[in-house]
């Protein structure tokens, strides 16, 4: 079939195809995550093709606040969580206010419309000192065999991102405190036994300062390079049954170690620090947590 032959695509379906890859380049120039933004995109084509089938256009130009309510009301027919529906109403916002700046659509899209409150799951949590003396007890001899117990350790103690693990060096362990580097740089205490561990496993790598102290490894050894997020994840679930806990994630180490600092009487403020969160809206996952597992004051008088 020749050009002239082709069936033409509607002016707004190319319209939306040529903003949305826009948005979408956007997104990814403000450093937003691969997962983010195809969630973003899957979003904006189901509204797209909300105002298409429904309202029989979807040119986004002629857009109005009622067709965003129309739409939240179809997403509740569906029966879609309220989280859910909050996410694809902040996405078409979010949309809607880039296409505003652009003078795309009119401003008055850009204003901010009703949404579902968030719902905070729970996270789900283990107790960090029977994990931490599961993981004691993991052999140490081999090289690979300190750094997984070292890793598993690290995890357990600081509740640091896997993408920060794979970063620390040598030198960035200081006595009884480790000092995770990156955007959200803080100093974190740990046990003198985790500090242990951790000369004991630069001993066996024979490497003063390397990239990284957590090296990545294949069945030949060494890759003289960090270990990457995903390695550091499939690690964890290749331990998971062995450490007593077949359904441990990096991100359980992360929830658990809060609990324990909790329990410490660690305030608020200093465990959102050692988390790394630059903002109380960012520690808001723990709110529910925290609320949940508030030790309970004795109010017992001494007779």
């Amino acid at each position: 079939m020749t050009k002239l032959n082709q069936p033409k695509t509607p002016t707004s379906q190319r319209d939306f195809a040529y903003t949305l890859r826009s948005f979408l380049g956007y997104l990814e120039g403000t450093g937003k995550a691969a997962h983010t933004i195809k969630n973003y995109r899957l979003d904006l084509l189901s509204f797209h093709a909300y105002l298409t089938s429904a309202k029989g256009r979807g040119d986004l130009a002629r857009v109005t606040p009622e067709d965003v309510e129309h739409f939240h009301a179809r997403l509740r027919t569906q029966g879609l969580k309220t989280n859910t529906r909050r996410r694809k109403l902040l996405t078409i916002q979010r949309f809607l206010a880039y296409l505003s700046k652009r003078k795309k659509v009119d401003e008055t899209l850009a204003r901010k419309f009703p949404t579902p409150h968030k719902i905070e799951r729970i996270p789900d949590t283990i107790s960090s000192d029977k994990l931490i003396e599961a993981i004691r007890q993991l052999p140490s001899e081999t090289l690979l065999d300190a750094r997984n117990r070292a890793l598993l350790w690290t995890l357990a103690e600081t509740g640091c991102l896997v993408s920060e693990i794979a970063h620390l060096r040598g030198s960035d362990w200081k006595g009884r405190q480790v000092n995770i580097p990156g955007k959200a740089a803080r100093g974190v205490p740990i046990s003198g036994e985790l500090a242990e561990a951790i000369e004991r496993l630069e001993r066996l790598s024979g490497a003063e300062n390397p990239t990284s102290l957590f090296q990545g490894f294949n069945k030949f050894g060494s890759l003289g390079q960090p270990i990457s997020s995903r390695g550091v994840e499939l690690l964890v679930r290749h331990h998971a049954a062995r450490l007593g806990f077949p359904k441990l994630t990096p991100r359980i180490f992360r929830h658990s170690v809060v609990i324990k600092w909790l329990a410490e009487g660690i305030n608020r403020d200093e465990i959102q620090r050692r988390l790394g969160l630059k903002t109380a809206y960012a520690f808001r996952t723990y709110d529910a947590l925290l609320s949940s597992k508030k030790p309970c004051k004795n109010n017992t008088k001494p007779s």
